[in-house]
């Protein structure tokens, strides 16, 4: 089983340290030492199960425009 940091989360994912902090206590994870200052790690397949729960839905949904179509002609 890998163990991933909150650095290793954050490159897999595209966004910051302190972004990937926050969405690693959505998932399950395990502290490794220390009360005042946690170091959290979030398994290889706790990232890929979050990732697979969040993004169903999501391939299928219809993009919608805003504005009219005089609007959109002029983007």
């Amino acid at each position: 089983m890998v163990w991933l940091n909150a650095d290793q989360v954050a490159e897999r994912l595209g966004v910051a340290r302190r972004t990937a902090l926050g969405m690693m206590e959505q998932m399950q994870y395990v502290v490794i030492s220390g009360t005042s200052k946690r170091r959290i790690r979030v398994s290889e397949d706790e990232l890929n199960a979050w990732m697979m729960k969040r993004s169903v839905g999501r391939a299928n949904a219809e993009i919608r425009c805003t504005g009219t179509k005089a609007k959109l002609k002029r983007r």
